[in-house]
């Protein structure tokens, strides 16, 4: 795992040093559930994070990113009001199909890792991390559409492949986003 984490710094350090990056900042909504042995309801919050935008070919880029990430799940049973809160900070490395005209196609895999978990039921906050695996691999399949050379606005779906629960049973997070961005440079 930490090999992982240093293969990833070195990448993006790389990345970051070339002349032609172009660096810039995301935000938007999270539309975040968790999969598989349980089923539960669409969480609505929020994403925010940094990129930077590295072209490799004439039409072909590749965006790392940092990005902090809002997930989970509700649960509304006869009764009950539970919301599960994830934090996680995820580091998606995605290749990039862009047309002249502005649209962009992107996937990669996302590394993500678990900063606390919690659980609100019926107004009782608690912990939740002893619930929860502290890594999460997803792959994410987007699109999107720069309006100018600064903003622009994507869809992008995560698709869990890990197990994050820390239980018996599988569960997978699953989160559309949808936001706008903005490059500094």
């Amino acid at each position: 795992m930490k090999k992982l984490v240093l293969l990833i710094v070195c990448v993006a350090s790389f990345v970051a040093t070339q002349a032609q990056a172009k660096f810039g900042i995301k935000s938007g909504f999270n539309f975040a559930n968790l999969t598989n042995d349980i089923e539960g309801d669409m969480k609505l919050s929020f994403y925010a994070g940094a990129f930077a935008h590295v072209p490799v070919a004439s039409r072909l880029s590749v965006q790392p990113e940092l990005v902090f990430s809002r997930q989970g799940a509700r649960f509304d049973d006869p009764g009950d009001d539970i919301k599960w809160r994830l934090n996680y900070l995820n580091i998606p490395v995605m290749g990039q199909y862009n047309d002249p005209s502005g649209f962009y196609a992107e996937t990669g895999p996302q590394f993500g890792f678990l900063l606390n978990a919690k659980v609100k039921d019926d107004g009782d906050v608690r912990s939740a991390n002893s619930s929860f695996k502290s890594f999460d691999l997803s792959w994410g399949f987007g699109a999107g559409f720069n309006f100018t050379k600064q903003a622009g606005i994507g869809l992008r779906w995560n698709l869990g492949m890990t197990d994050v629960w820390d239980h018996a049973g599988t569960v997978n997070n699953s989160v559309l986003q949808l936001g706008v961005t903005y490059r500094l440079n």
